[in-house]
């Protein structure tokens, strides 16, 4: 029974998004090989479907095909081990022909059961060590080679990496992430024979890749590899793959706050998401088009954008993107001066958060920063108990800030140190400067002023304790703001190495500004120490900074 010819469509329907076309043709021909009692064919089916199921967030259609290959798979494993001689006399397969089906397909249950782990219950670690055994082969202990199954073994480690390594940033652990994406690239960029699986791996590798570099900061990067996979995704005519290119690229220009260009790239995209119903990307949409309306003030327009994107990400269960959709919304209601309702939502996001088994420090941060944000928009919009409500934003706004930019001193690399400090730190620096430049405290700002100023102390030995709490705390992606902010008031130049060995920032001890009075900020930095455990500054004895 050849049914090469139409296993061989439903894989080109595969790479082509056409997915609903794909599952119908798979599961017409399951009477055919029932009848022909042909496990083998009828795994193959089982093993494109879960990968259809994978794609297409059906999360319990993966956990039935895994199961119906281990099944099957059990059976001749019992066969080869001599311990089930009732199946063993019904099978007409030779002993290599097993140990080959055995190979093939405990490799694409393995594949399955990796991307299962990391997309669906977010399980890094489980997903990590499926991987692991994915990639030392698991050929079930036949101790066979079989080279006819190379290149599709070389295509699910691949594949099964680029789907950990989104699922890691998609749960903003982007640090933890670049291992995977360096193998990802070294694959990718090997030459090959441009067959269609070669494209389709590269095109989902590089617009992955594209939106890890736009979410870290490194937009030059970006735009070269999404480039590239649009062109390579429309010289196969696959529509939906060049559509989510356009979409990465409109969020990279929604960065740089280019919205006439992000409304193009994401108005050209969306047709093609919506037929490819992915509901992650609809909903990414959707939010663009919302941060759009936000920008031209169309406010209205903008709540209900959003509002989509919220209802497609809680349909598809994503807590830290319905997280973030909330305070999104919630810069909505600031504008609109509707100041209860903005506390609501970030409430709510903050609930949600709590739920989330992985949060981290830095996603607490700045929820309290948004919050700050919110007492601060309340106390301009009513100056009568403004006072009051902009000390309370100073302390929620200042700890968060001190604790965040403390990052830039574990970051022994000037390039991410740069993009921390310009993509993640600047912002909420420039928040807690103009809070307490509104409250009127000049002797609290320019103690923020000297410590800035100050930046930094150069170590002559890393931490790596320092470093791994940085990449613990990972690299969140960066909200669009809905409004500019103050811009520093502030700032000192970064110093550079030099012979003497010393190679990296480092803390400052804490700073003295009068022999009067105790170290500057010092309240500040104790409650960022509290909420977020991070010491702001070395444990050392205060720096005199008077002459």
């Amino acid at each position: 029974m050849d049914l090469t010819g139409e296993f061989d469509r439903a894989r080109r329907l595969i790479f082509a998004a056409d997915e609903q076309a794909a599952k119908d043709l798979l599961l017409s021909l399951m009477p055919r090989i029932e009848q022909a009692d042909r496990d083998d064919l009828m795994m193959e089916v089982f093993a494109q479907l879960g990968e259809i199921y994978l794609v297409r967030t059906a999360y319990n259609g993966v956990e039935e095909c895994v199961r119906r290959i281990d099944d099957c798979l059990a059976i001749y494993r019992s066969i080869r081990a001599g311990t089930n001689p009732e199946a063993a006399a019904q099978v007409t397969m030779t002993d290599r022909e097993i140990d080959h089906m055995l190979c093939r397909y405990t490799r694409r249950a393995q594949f399955l059961r990796t991307g299962y782990a990391a997309a669906y219950h977010g399980d890094h670690e489980g997903a990590e060590l499926a991987l692991l055994v994915l990639c030392n082969d698991c050929n079930d202990g036949a101790g066979q080679d079989f080279p006819d199954l190379a290149d599709e073994y070389q295509h699910l480690i691949t594949y099964a990496r680029i789907i950990c390594a989104t699922a890691l940033c998609d749960d903003d652990l982007y640090v933890q992430s670049v291992p995977l994406w360096d193998k990802v690239i070294e694959a990718i960029e090997r030459p090959g024979p441009g067959r269609e699986a070669d494209d389709f791996l590269f095109v989902q590798a590089a617009t992955g890749y594209g939106r890890f570099c736009i979410e870290t900061g490194r937009l030059s990067e970006a735009e070269p590899w999404l480039r590239r996979a649009g062109a390579r995704a429309e010289a196969r005519g696959w529509a939906l793959a060049k559509a989510r290119t356009q979409l990465e690229r409109g969020a990279a220009a929604s960065t740089r706050a280019d919205w006439r260009e992000t409304q193009t790239l994401v108005h050209e995209a969306y047709p093609a998401i919506v037929e490819g119903y992915r509901a992650h990307d609809v909903a990414r949409s959707w939010l663009y088009l919302g941060l759009i309306a936000i920008a031209v003030g169309e406010l209205g327009d903008a709540d209900e954008r959003l509002r989509h994107a919220e209802q497609h990400w809680r349909d598809v269960e994503r807590p830290l993107h319905i997280h973030r959709i909330l305070l999104q919304r919630s810069w909505v209601d600031i504008l609109r001066n509707e100041f209860d309702s903005a506390t609501e939502k970030v409430v709510e996001a903050w609930r949600i958060l709590d739920s989330w088994p992985r949060h981290t420090w830095l996603q607490y941060a700045r929820l309290d920063d948004h919050m700050g944000t919110i007492l601060r928009a309340r106390a301009l919009a009513d100056p009568n108990n403004a006072a009051a409500r902009l000390e309370q934003a100073a302390d929620l706004k200042i700890p968060a800030a001190l604790a965040v930019d403390s990052v830039r001193y574990a970051i022994a690399d000037a390039n991410a140190r740069m993009r921390w400090a310009t993509s993640v730190s600047a912002r909420m620096l420039a928040g807690a400067f103009a809070v307490v430049y509104e409250w009127g405290k000049t002797d609290l700002l320019s103690e923020m002023i000297e410590y800035h100023c100050a930046r930094g102390a150069f170590r002559a030995e890393p931490k790596a304790a320092a470093i791994a709490e940085w990449m613990d705390a990972a690299t969140a992606a960066v909200p669009v703001e809905a409004e500019e902010e103050y811009a520093l008031v502030a700032s000192g130049a970064i110093s550079v190495g030099d012979t003497s060995g010393l190679t990296r920032l480092g803390p400052l001890p804490p700073l003295r500004m009068d022999p009067g009075v105790p170290p500057i900020i010092g309240r500040y930095r104790e409650l960022a120490r509290e909420r977020y455990g991070r010491d702001i500054t070395a444990d050392e004895a205060a720096w005199s900074t008077w002459p």
